[in-house]
């Protein structure tokens, strides 16, 4: 399979897992953060027409990550963090059979949600 050129993978980005906790009252606190995998990345945004193909709602920011693969284990519970800003991973993709990539598409956290 074609490798991706070096360049292009040029956005650093962490992976993080929350980890809610509570305090001795039971009380749910502020989660807790890990950084699971720190990496070079290219990064992606939907543009309009794609999310029109794929009737998604325009209110919502959509990227794509593409990281070298790692034995490390990605789930949707995670979150990527990219340039000050928080996104939720909706789908951990191999990236094509030869596992050399992985894709990660998540779409923006932002105040209201």
């Amino acid at each position: 399979m074609a490798e991706v050129p070096v360049g292009e993978l040029n956005k650093r980005i962490k992976i993080i897992k929350k980890t809610a906790e509570s305090d001795a009252d039971g009380y749910e606190t502020e989660p807790s953060e890990k950084v699971v995998r720190s990496c070079w990345a290219k990064f992606t945004r939907n543009s309009g027409t794609e999310l029109v193909k794929a009737n998604a709602d325009f209110g919502q920011v959509k990227a794509r990550f593409l990281v070298r693969w790692t034995s490390t284990r990605i789930s949707r519970k995670m979150i990527v963090r990219y340039a000050g800003d928080d996104y939720k991973i909706e789908y951990v993709n191999p990236y094509q059979d030869d596992r050399r990539y992985t894709e990660i598409w998540a779409t923006l956290l932002t105040l209201e949600g």
